[in-house]
């Protein structure tokens, strides 16, 4: 592996024996991947596992032509749901998509079972993911039954400037749609009105958080 893959993995387990270590850097692979690119896509099958160096995946759910944002995979981290699917049998039921030009650690499914058994660095990292899952879908779930589409539409906005390290976001209401399981003119409509009320501003493609004033407001 190349010097790159090495410094990769010690950022992402720091922790791990030496003769694990050294394993994982034989039998891994790092790949980069542009903007856009489908690592896992529903109804497939999988067999390996992801850790994110560096970049952003957004994993999903689609159902009857609808689309439903799950959670995002962010560097140190891994898709949890796959590790579930790397010795089942059954199509995954989630897609995941690169955000922006992403490298990812792919991890073969049989090694993953192995190191499971070998070491418990490996395995506390697989539980810090279960429960960071957990804790994003049961906040995904509170959101859709209990907070207003306009609620959702700021944490959304919020999450992903959060993820970029900037208040300015490139997108377009047609995805923001997509991942908030609404239609487009429904997204539209509130984000005239969030501008209205000045806590954001839009430009062409893309749209800026105004922090100060939506803090003032909630």
């Amino acid at each position: 592996m190349e010097r790159e893959s090495v410094d990769a993995l010690r950022k992402c387990l720091p922790l791990l024996p030496s003769e694990l270590y050294h394993e994982i850097l034989i039998k891994s692979e790092l790949k980069e991947l542009p903007k856009g690119h489908m690592l896992v896509r529903q109804g497939k099958y999988i067999d390996f596992l992801p850790i994110v160096v560096d970049g952003i995946i957004k994993m999903y759910t689609e159902e009857a032509d609808s689309q439903f944002l799950l959670y995002y995979i962010n560097p140190g981290e891994t898709c949890i749901l796959n590790f579930n699917h790397i010795s089942s049998e059954e199509p995954v039921q989630f897609s995941g998509i690169t955000e922006e030009p992403t490298k990812v650690l792919i991890l073969p499914g049989h090694c993953v079972k192995e190191w499971m058994s070998k070491s418990t660095a490996f395995c506390r990292l697989i539980i810090e993911n279960y429960q960071r899952i957990f804790e994003d879908l049961l906040l995904t779930t509170r959101e859709v039954v209990f907070c207003k589409i306009e609620q959702r539409l700021i944490k959304y906005l919020s999450t992903k400037a959060s993820l970029k390290g900037n208040s300015t976001v490139q997108i377009s209401h047609k995805i923001i749609a997509q991942d908030l399981s609404t239609s487009r003119e429904v997204i539209t409509r509130l984000i005239k009105k969030l501008e209205t009320n000045n806590i954001i501003k839009t430009g062409k493609g893309q749209i800026t958080l105004n922090y100060s004033e939506y803090f003032s407001k909630n």
